[in-house]
Formats: C-alpha cells, structure tokens, sequence
C-alpha cells in the first residue's frame, strides 16, 4: 500500500514536469525572426522556468491531496486500535475512498461492533460471577490442573487469612498444608467425581471444614478438564454444638443413673430383713431423701433451662426491682451464708433504676450465681455484691473470696455440667447447671456475662443488662 501510494505521487509529480518541459519546449521550436531570436530565447526560457515551477507545484498539490485522501482512513484507524488498546470503544472509521482502504475500514467496524459486544458480555458474565462469589457464605478456591490457585471469594480468603492478589498462581499447599487435602485432590484426579470430607485445620486457628471439591469440565468437552474448583463450610460450630449434645445426653444419663442407682440399692436393702438397726435404717433412709432432693433439683435446673431456650414461649415481661431483688435474695441464702460465717457486702446505689424482663428469671439468676459464690468460698469468708448503672446499662458483679477457677476451665465454664472440680461439686450439692441457667437467663436480657478468677483468691462475675 505505501509502495502504490509513493508510486502514484512521483508519477503525478513526473507527469507535471515532463508536460511543462514538452509545452516549453514546442514553444522554444516556433519559427520567429532572426532579429528576435536572442530576445525570445531569453523569454521562452524564463517562461519555461515559470511553468516547470507553477506545473511542479501544481502537481506537488494534487500530490499530497492524494495522499492525504488515501492515508487519512489509515491514521484514524492508528488512533482507534491504540485506544482499543485500552479498553476504549470509539467512534468507527468512514473512509472517503474506495478499493482496500474502503474494504479494510468496513471490516476494522464490522470487527470492533462485534469485539466490543464479547467484551461487553464478558464484563457482564464476570460481574455476576464475582457478585455470586462474594454473596456465598462458603469459602471458594478454584485450580487448574497443575492444582495452582486461579480464583478465590472473600470467604475463603477470610477463612484462611490469605490475600488472593499474592496467591494466585501458587500451589494450594503452600496456602493451606493440609496432608489430608491432598489425598482428596490425589483421589479427586484418580477418579474424577465428586468429594465430600472433612478436614481439621491449626492456621490461622483450629476450625474444623466440610470440604466439596469437583472437576471443572469445559461446556462443549465434558471429557476434557480444565481444573478443580472446592468449596469450604466452617462447620467447627456445628461440631461442638453436636459434642455437647452428645456430652449433654451422656452428662444427663450418669447425673440420673446416679442417685437413681444409690436409692435402688439402699431400698433394697431397706427391704431385706438383714438389718433391723433403726439408726442403720433411718441413716439410709436420710441417704435416699439426699439423693432423692439431687433427683429434684436436677429435673428443675433442666425444666428451668429448657424454658429459657424455648424462643418460641411467650414471655412475661415486666418492670423489675433490682434493689428489691437483691435484698431478697440476700435474705434467701443469709441461713446458708451463716453456717460457713461468710458475710454478705451489699454496694449498690439506691436510685438504681427498674429494668425490663423476666422478674423470675431475673431472681433465679441473682440466686444461683450467689449461691455458687457462697458454696465455693472457705469458711469465714465474703462475697461482695455490687450494682451501677449508667444512661444505657446497669451492671451487676457478685464477688467472692473463694477458691478460685483455674484459666484453663474459664472458657467453658458456663457449659452444661461441665465441672472443674466434680467431687468438690457433688459435695456442695451442685448439679452442674447453674452458670449455664446464668448465662442463658442472662443472653435472655441481651446482656453479656464475663468472669475473672484467680486460685486462692476468688471469683469474680461481672454482669452487663441493657436498661431497655
């Protein structure tokens, strides 16, 4: 194209020059006098000058007309891919010529409708995709098949505490060093199906993942696989709540079979004619009364429990008097408080204000946690209760001079007959549902509850509850 552009300008450019040549010099052969030879030769010369001049630039003009008509399609369509280039999508190309350059801006148009259109449908299919992604709850993180990371969600990067602009492109065991993972991607190339497991991971802290991972397959070649895409559930909530299910029904079984177990065999014996003993006989009958009350308090803690989990329960709300709920607990738990000579510290401001709840609960749970801080403290000791409150909350702490938790149990404390000390329960008369009948009574208020403690030297609660 440049050649034929060139070619055509110097011909335009030789032709001009050769014609003025030839009229100047035809002009130069007309006969004319003798005397007026040397003049004319002077004038036809200067005139030949002129009109190579005039007749040079005139074709020089029709020159670059020329080209500028055929190269001007050219520098548009320069412009155009450089700004395609980018992602942008101008105007088309009209071409005022006809031949290659008309051909060639037609089909460069036609070519950028349809580019622009698979780029548009592109950005749309990846907007979705991306929109989906983010909107799972489930982490995703999707391989090629050398198993190098090619895509992840937020969740999964949340999951895993892993930043998908560093990652992509490594290998999945250098995200996630997992040995079982990679028996499952092992096993999930060996047979090309479906995997579903579980795995236990330490970083960046111990969770416990339901894993799905399938084979990516190409729409139009389903033999032919282009990588792996797996997808993690968090399930390590589900599992503890399923532990303690589980220790819940074996805790409950051995706190019923128990006492249960203890009355049988003393009734039995009770029941045979061996022992004629009246103190032997009203010992064992004060033994099945003991066992027997363990049964009662047991069976109330757990109703007490299950009517503080049931959501669906209509409630009672009512105004509550917390300086009056106080007292009364106090003089509740005063006789058992005397025994052990432990006195009771009341600091609480009288102007304190009512809230909003369950009065019942409210009591139950004033009464367990100071008859906890009451059975656990030596003889000769104190507990100290406090109460504040401010524009939003009041807060309640029930301090004793006890025998302190250790900070291993502190965290599950307020599980389900879940005891530091089982022995030391049992001697107290404790049925292991205290604290958690606390904790619920408590999330039942939109409070909070928190604990600290040291051994030897006592326990503290320290519990939050909204005014409204």
């Amino acid at each position: 194209m440049e050649r034929k552009i060139l070619f055509t300008f110097f011909l335009i450019i030789t032709i001009g020059v050769l014609t003025t040549g030839l009229l100047s010099f035809s002009l130069f052969k007309v006969s004319v006098p003798i005397q007026l030879t040397r003049q004319m030769q002077n004038e036809l010369f200067r005139y030949s000058l002129m009109s190579m001049f005039f007749g040079t630039l005139v074709s020089f003009g029709l020159g670059i007309r020329y080209v500028k008509k055929v190269t001007e399609p050219l520098k548009q369509l320069a412009k155009i891919t450089k700004k395609i280039s980018t992602g942008t999508y101008p105007r088309r190309i009209y071409a005022s010529t006809e031949g290659e350059v008309l051909e060639l801006s037609q089909n460069f148009n036609t070519m950028s409708e349809k580019l622009e259109a698979a780029v548009s449908e592109l950005q749309d299919n990846n907007t979705k995709m991306k929109s989906i992604l983010t909107s799972m709850l489930n982490g995703v993180i999707a391989l090629d098949n050398e198993n190098k990371i090619i895509l992840t969600n937020p969740v999964a990067e949340e999951m895993f505490k892993i930043n998908s602009d560093h990652i992509k492109g490594k290998h999945i065991l250098e995200v996630i060093r997992n040995e079982k993972l990679v028996s499952i991607l092992r096993r999930l190339m060996d047979c090309n199906e479906t995997i579903n497991s579980e795995i236990e991971i330490k970083y960046p802290e111990l969770k416990i993942l339901s894993v799905k991972s399938n084979v990516i397959r190409l729409e139009n070649d389903p033999s032919r696989s282009i990588g792996v895409v797996i997808i993690f559930q968090d399930v390590s909530e589900i599992r503890k709540l399923e532990n303690m299910r589980k220790d819940f029904v074996a805790n409950v079984s051995h706190e019923l079979k128990t006492p249960l177990t203890s009355i049988k065999g003393f009734v039995e014996t009770l029941q045979s004619e061996a022992i004629v003993d009246q103190d032997t006989r009203n010992r064992f009958l004060g033994i099945i009364e003991i066992e027997t009350d363990r049964l009662t308090y047991l069976i109330q803690d757990l109703l007490i429990l299950s009517e503080i989990e049931n959501k669906n329960k209509i409630i009672e709300e009512e105004k509550i008097d917390v300086l009056e709920n106080l007292h009364q607990t106090i003089n509740v738990l005063s006789g058992l408080a005397k025994k052990k000579n432990i006195n009771i510290d009341l600091k609480i401001d009288k102007q304190i204000p009512d809230i909003i709840g369950n009065s019942g609960w409210f009591k139950q749970m004033l009464i367990n946690l100071i008859d906890n801080s009451i059975k656990y403290t030596k003889q000769d000791g104190s507990v100290e209760i406090s109460a504040d409150y401010d524009e939003k909350n009041i807060y309640i702490i029930v301090s004793d001079t006890g025998i302190g938790i250790d900070k291993e149990h502190l965290d599950r404390l307020f599980e389900r007959f879940y005891r530091v000390d089982k022995a030391r329960t049992r001697e107290v008369g404790g049925t292991g549902l205290g604290l958690a009948i606390v904790k619920h009574i408590v999330l039942s208020f939109g409070g909070s509850i928190n604990i600290e403690s040291q051994i030897n030297k006592g326990t503290s609660f320290f519990i939050t509850l909204p005014l409204n």
